[in-house]
């Protein structure tokens, strides 16, 4: 981990002590950039990239003129999940990022190039039914996210990807509870998930393997950035 990242991890961690504690409650605005680096004696880009983890995280939200916002849902059960994460577990996730950040662009670049009609039909009802759980019903819709990650790997037609993903489900599973929990009481965090797997589709049916990666990337980005929030107190 870059130097870069343990200062925004450390920033992160106090500034959800911050709104914990009630210095920052609900609804209410964040200190400007300018006034976090004076702070905390740092640049901005550790600043941006402390509240960017906290923004992934449904934590705090941005808003339109300008600022961030603690979100009005922000609640102690929801800071403190990951106390409910045995340590084993928290290492493992840990791992298993990495090795999803290696895989899983490489199955939808795959995936753009191999996929037949009916694996698309799949992946597209998958879509379907996350869409109405998520956004409609306001589920985290787990299940069907799981699964639409599988659809991808095995449109690859690679064996190999199959039983790797396979043999990892519990795993994924727990990793899963972590990163989507929170967005239970966010709409507009649920629709923003939902938007990661649409585009990634989108870029299979288009057969642009290079698009699908990028496009999966920026999805694990986005869900990495909620695990080293939460999971920062951990050491692998």
């Amino acid at each position: 981990m870059s130097q870069k990242e343990n200062v925004s991890q450390m920033i992160s961690r106090e500034l959800l002590n911050m709104i914990e504690t009630g210095q920052f409650r609900p609804g209410s605005k964040l200190p400007t950039e300018k006034e976090l680096t004076a702070h905390f004696s740092v640049s901005r880009a550790p600043i941006r990239e402390a509240l960017s983890m906290l923004r992934a995280a449904g934590v705090i939200n941005s808003r339109q003129g300008g600022g961030s916002y603690v979100e009005e849902t922000t609640s102690s059960t929801f800071i403190h999940r990951i106390q409910e994460v045995e340590r084993d577990d928290v290492e493992n996730i840990k791992y298993l990022f990495e090795m999803r950040k290696i895989l899983e662009p490489e199955a939808a670049y795959l995936a753009a190039l191999r996929r037949t009609p009916k694996c698309l039909d799949q992946m597209k009802n998958i879509l379907k039914r996350m869409e109405e759980e998520s956004i409609e019903k306001g589920t985290t819709a787990i299940h069907s996210d799981i699964e639409f990650h599988s659809s991808i790997i095995k449109a690859t037609k690679n064996p190999i990807m199959i039983q790797t993903l396979e043999s990892l489900s519990t795993l994924y599973e727990k990793a899963l509870n972590i990163t989507l929990r929170p967005n239970e009481q966010l709409k507009r965090k649920r629709k923003a998930v939902y938007d990661e797997h649409k585009s990634i589709l989108l870029a299979i049916e288009a057969e642009e393997p290079e698009l699908a990666k990028l496009q999966c990337q920026i999805h694990l980005r986005n869900a990495e950035k909620k695990l080293s929030l939460f999971l920062q107190d951990y050491t692998v």
